[in-house]
């Protein structure tokens, strides 16, 4: 018998390999970002738009291998379960109460998330001065930033951005291509000499290069690593605009201090 380790078999196409992604917003986030990309409000969450435009993100997330928590899942079983009460005869009065319910619970949920959500970003959106720094007496406080507004982008936005350099990609990608190993750690020094020659990049120009699904998705990753590391950071000039990214130098945490 061969003392040489047995070479797990590699996967013959890119379908086969997941990744997982920490996706900290949830369903009710997603929820209201369709909504206010649509207009509507919360009480309009079954209108099909929303319900399509729903599964939509759905596919695009399996589309980038991404797993999916179940609560997503759960939401768009719910809203296709609303969804079949309202477009098929339901004779029975119980049937169509049930569906009223679900569609109660659910805007429910969504306002009060809703009033949850703009609680928290008016609190994020309070100057720093007087939150967690404090002035000591006698100095005078800093001056105000006069920076332009930027636009919070969250996940869904990035995924959103995602799916149109997919679709750019699409029908220059060959079929039935073999599966390359490319390591996620061996994107982020590209993004990084990318940003610190450009000073600031469009989200879609970072892979205008790139005619390679598994490296446009490898680089994906490593953008959102280095989001969440503080080291590079993402806004919209205009809601619901380009998205604009910006290296930046990580925030040394409250009481470290350099060794001597």
């Amino acid at each position: 018998m061969s003392d040489q380790p047995e070479t797990p078999p590699r996967p013959e196409s890119d379908t086969t390999l997941r990744f997982k992604l920490p996706i900290y917003e949830g369903p009710l986030d997603l929820l209201l970002h369709l909504l206010k990309r649509a207009e509507l409000d919360p009480h309009d969450v079954t209108a099909r738009i929303i319900t399509e435009q729903y599964l939509a993100y759905l596919e695009l997330l399996d589309q980038l291998n991404l797993d999916v928590a179940g609560e997503y899942l759960v939401m768009a079983a719910t809203l296709l379960l609303i969804k079949s009460f309202s477009m098929l005869p339901h004779p029975e009065l119980a049937d169509t109460e049930e569906a009223e319910e679900l569609k109660r619970d659910l805007v429910e949920r969504l306002l009060e998330y809703q009033r949850y959500r703009e609680a928290a970003e008016k609190l994020g959106a309070r100057s720093i001065l007087g939150r967690d720094v404090f002035v000591a007496p006698g100095e005078p406080a800093p001056e105000a930033d006069s920076s332009e507004p930027r636009f919070t982008v969250s996940i869904f936005d990035l995924v959103e951005a995602m799916g149109s350099v997919l679709k750019r990609i699409a029908d220059k990608t060959p079929r039935g291509i073999v599966l390359r190993d490319i390591p996620v750690v061996e994107c982020i020094p590209t993004i990084l000499t990318r940003l610190s020659q450009h000073g600031r990049l469009e989200f879609t120009a970072l892979f205008e290069d790139m005619h390679d699904r598994p490296r446009v998705i490898a680089t994906f990753m490593a953008l959102l690593e280095l989001m969440r590391r503080g080291e590079v950071a993402a806004w919209q000039e205009v809601r619901f605009g380009p998205i604009m990214l910006e290296r930046r130098v990580p925030q040394e945490p409250a009481g470290h201090s350099q060794p001597a």
